[in-house]
């Protein structure tokens, strides 16, 4: 099984997920990270799934036009139907390209590597990267644990501090009732424990407007993360820049924060002029 299936099935506990949709979303992800067309038996042993339900996904998704199929060579790759579908939910629900501009301008800004955290329930996923003068490595990636909430020497926090600034966004009974949720699928102990340090954690951080981590010991790289509201919203999202170093003192933090926040307002407070011209 792959890592994008593993990771699938982990998050999917308790949803009554169907197998087939993880399935269909790998086959999707092998064209996002193969760059070409391929044949079944190829998507097939690299997601390491029976050429039988690679080839039913594959029919499917061609007769319903997001792949292309050529009869004689037996090679499936993406048509351009999924672009433009994809193009219409980025307009409808992200403003555009709005999201990306505003990634490339805090790396201009910054000279740091930005990253886009979304919460996707008990876990947090990075889901945009913009590069700069540091480049991840599977050894070195920006947030350290999948888990939003972890528990650690007798108390409950958030796990990195990009999730801090996702649950910066919801209300304290939202924030316990993820925590609870998080140890009923096993992924801290259960029992009850005492939750004040992790809603006084995420309140603090709601109030400075940002969530910082030094580099130490256990962890390479200096980064802040702060709130990113999005029209529509459902999941809490949130973008940081990632560095080594970032930040060497009080000073270059509040430097790094100014800039990064009036990038998010300048884009932001673009997108509310355009959608108040579009309604007079």
């Amino acid at each position: 099984m792959s890592s994008s299936s593993q990771q699938g099935e982990g998050r999917s506990r308790g949803r009554g997920s169907v197998k087939s949709c993880l399935r269909t979303l790998e086959v999707i992800e092998y064209f996002m990270r193969s760059g070409g067309p391929a044949r079944t038996i190829e998507i097939s042993e690299a997601l390491g799934i029976p050429n039988s339900s690679a080839d039913e996904i594959l029919r499917t998704l061609a007769a319903t036009g997001y792949l292309g199929y050529n009869q004689t060579s037996k090679l499936y790759a993406p048509s351009y139907k999924m672009v433009t579908n994809v193009g219409s939910i980025e307009r409808s629900f992200f403003g555009g390209g709005r999201i990306a501009d505003m990634m490339e301008d805090m790396r201009q800004e910054t000279g740091a590597t930005v990253f886009l955290t979304q919460q996707n329930d008990c876990w947090m996923e990075s889901i945009a990267e913009m590069p700069g003068s540091w480049i991840a490595s599977p050894d070195t990636q920006p947030c350290y644990a999948n888990e939003m909430i972890c528990f650690d020497r007798n108390s409950w926090r958030p796990a990195t501090n990009f999730a801090a600034a996702m649950l910066a966004q919801q209300s304290n009974v939202a924030i316990v009732q993820l925590a609870t949720r998080t140890q009923r699928l096993g992924l801290v102990p259960k029992g009850p424990k005492l939750m004040k340090n992790l809603v006084d954690r995420i309140a603090n951080t709601r109030t400075r407007g940002f969530a910082l981590c030094r580099r130490n010991a256990g962890i390479p790289v200096d980064s802040i993360a702060i709130p990113l509201r999005v029209a529509h919203p459902v999941a809490s999202y949130a973008i940081g820049v990632v560095g080594d170093p970032l930040f060497e003192n009080d000073n270059d933090v509040r430097s790094m924060l100014s800039a990064m926040q009036s990038v998010v307002y300048r884009h932001t407070d673009g997108a509310r002029r355009r959608a108040g011209a579009a309604l007079q």
